[in-house]
This record gives structure tokens, sequence and C-alpha cells, in this order.
């Protein structure tokens, strides 16, 4: 795999790494690559976050269908089907 390297054209942008580098007293590839790597794991961890929280709705979801009650007796396949598996 070839490595390109990064052309950045937006003036602020530029402006604003530079001045990072500057703060952190960091030559610009590790201030960008410190930037970068913070806001990549910062959005890992609010991935995992966001599927835990969907993982335990469904959950919830499932223990709330678990507690239902049962209302009449359970349909097999031959109350659904046919002798030739045609729908009744």
């Amino acid at each position: 795999m070839k490595i390109a390297p990064i052309q950045i054209r937006n003036e602020d942008v530029v402006r604003d790494i530079r001045e990072l580098a500057r703060l952190t007293q960091k030559p610009i590839t590790e201030a960008v690559a410190a930037a970068v790597r913070g806001e990549l794991g910062r959005a890992q961890r609010v991935s995992a976050s966001e599927r835990n929280a969907k993982l335990r709705a469904i959950g919830a979801a499932v223990n709330q269908f678990r507690r239902a009650p049962v209302v009449g007796p359970m349909m097999s396949d031959d109350d659904l089907y046919d002798e030739g598996g045609l729908p009744r």
C-alpha cells in the first residue's frame, strides 16, 4: 500500500494545526497524529457505547416479550398449513 501525502487547502485548518503544534511543542505531524488518535479513540468509545445501549434495549424488549402472558393454545404448523403446505 502506497502512503500518499495529505494536502490541506483550508487556511483555517492549517492555522489551527500550526497553533496546536506550537502549543504542544510538537512537530506538525506529531501534533496532527495525536489529535487524530484522540478523536479516533473517542469515536470508537462512542460507537461501543451506542452498540451496548442498543443491545441493552434489545435485551429489555426480549425480556418484556417473554413476560407477556400466553393467550390461548400454541398453534402448530398443522393449524396454519394444509396437507399440501398451503396456508389454511
